[in-house]
């Protein structure tokens, strides 16, 4: 893209929005920020990008300047923002960050990873089955370095790895990644989407540039869902112009399956065929990861990657935190930390790891996102004794679940950890897995894994 002495207004200056602004001044355009809030920080980074020669307003709520060529978004702001309206009638060309970035890396090899539950999980395998092969990679995208940032690295990388939510993928133009990846679709963020037709149709985004030379692995259970119920998202043949494998742990009609506990290809468009590993080998646990292991490998050997190297990255990859994660052992009792399931699928397969026989006190609730909490009766009454309930959403949420398991209301993540460590018995299960953002009450999700994990370490005292 060039932009050389173009006007750009960029929208939003959190990190994405801070990145896009100085990637577009080192390109040569005429650069104007904009944010409606003015907090400390945001007056801090409105600083540096004035010295490095950009105009900035904050505490702004419309902008219009015929002048603007181009305009970049930044993913959390909300479609209904009056500001981002403004935009949006004023600017001819408006652009996500995700596509801005892109667009001055797109000559480099592209896998993305989308899906509602096990994105980052698999964006960092596919990194470390990548480097294992010799392609140099740096994750980007929603992982948490966004991609503009990445664009300004002097070093380019062999491949590109991104990390893509529904939020990026709003104002995309020519984005098309080689491999994408589709881990699953389930009901979230339906408070900025609207509808799951709306959430799919932005999920989708990422596959429908794709060519005959490209690639999309998807879920099995996923791709049957959205052509028996979302067909009319998808082309008359029932998927885009990629060339699609699909990977299960559990439907044996997959191209990639689970079989006696060995993960199989049957070598569908030359990928290769016969066994690719052994489960029992790695550190990931439970279905839905064994089924990141086989997209990320997937991608990684469509890449060209030796067998027995992603075999054995595979087997030494050690997942980020607040995943399913063991904290503590604390007089028999185990408390794991699993605060990234921000939605009720995410909690499903952290429910079907634990052991049957009401063995686990389950903290759940936080900040609502528009889809409702039924679903899960069957693990709530065979596997957990009782539910801890904090946040907005736990008035909603003891509505739904107090049929099939007691439920209290609580009002910190603290107090959860002190009343289940000290009614749990030797051999039970505290587990942190809120089926909910965590924006009611803490800044991020790591941020509310950390004060569980230091609820716990209270415990020990």
């Amino acid at each position: 893209m060039d932009i050389q002495n173009r006007k750009v207004a960029v929208l939003g200056l959190g990190m994405s929005g801070f990145e896009a602004a100085k990637l577009a001044l080192s390109r040569g355009a005429q650069v104007v920020v904009l944010d409606s809030c003015q907090t400390e920080s945001l007056q801090k980074s409105a600083e540096k990008l004035k010295n490095l020669g950009a105009e900035v307003h904050l505490n702004i709520h419309s902008f219009s300047d015929k002048e603007i060529d181009l305009a970049v978004i930044s993913p959390g702001i909300l479609p209904e923002d009056s500001l981002r309206k403004s935009i949006e009638l004023t600017v001819r060309n408006v652009y996500s960050e995700l596509e801005f970035g892109w667009s001055f890396l797109e000559e480099i090899p592209l896998v993305a990873v989308t899906g509602t539950n096990g994105k980052t999980t698999t964006t960092e395998l596919c990194s470390c089955l990548l480097k294992s092969g010799g392609f140099t990679n740096k994750p980007a995208g929603n992982i948490g370095y966004p991609v503009s940032a990445l664009a300004q690295e002097p070093n380019k990388y062999k491949v590109n790895v991104f990390e893509v939510s529904s939020f990026q993928l709003e104002h995309v133009e020519s984005f098309r990644p080689h491999i994408g990846i589709l881990t699953n679709i389930t009901p979230d963020h339906l408070e900025r989407h609207g509808s799951m037709e709306s959430y799919i149709r932005e999920k989708l985004k990422l596959f429908i540039r794709q060519r005959s030379e490209d690639w999309a692995l998807v879920e099995a259970e996923t791709l049957r869902i959205l052509r028996s119920e979302y067909a009319h998202l998808l082309p008359s043949t029932g998927w885009f112009d990629s060339k699609v494998l699909t990977y299960s742990s559990e439907n044996q009609q997959a191209d990639i399956i689970l079989k006696e506990d060995k993960i199989f290809s049957i070598g569908q468009y030359g990928v290769t065929e016969g066994e690719w590993l052994d489960i029992n080998q790695i550190h990931l646990k439970g279905n839905h990861n064994i089924e990141n292991v086989m997209a990320a490998m997937g991608a990684a050997l469509i890449m060209g990657v030796d067998l027995k190297n992603a075999a054995n990255a595979a087997k030494t990859f050690l997942p980020s935190g607040h995943r399913c994660e063991l904290v503590a052992e604390i007089d028999g009792i185990q408390y794991i930390d699993d605060s990234k399931a921000t939605n009720l699928d995410a909690t499903r397969q952290a429910l079907k790891m634990m052991p049957k026989g009401k063995k686990t006190w389950l903290i759940a609730g936080g900040k609502d996102k528009g889809f409702p909490f039924y679903g899960i009766e069957d693990l709530l009454s065979e596997r957990v004794k009782m539910a801890l309930l904090i946040g907005e959403t736990r008035s909603q949420i003891a509505d739904c679940w107090q049929r099939y398991v007691p439920c209290m209301k609580i009002d910190s993540l603290e107090e959860c950890v002190r009343y289940a460590g000290t009614h749990a018995k030797k051999g039970e299960i505290v587990l942190l897995s809120p089926a909910c953002s965590s924006f009611d009450m803490f800044a991020s999700y790591h941020h509310r894994g950390m004060v569980f994990k230091k609820s716990i370490e209270y415990l020990k005292c």
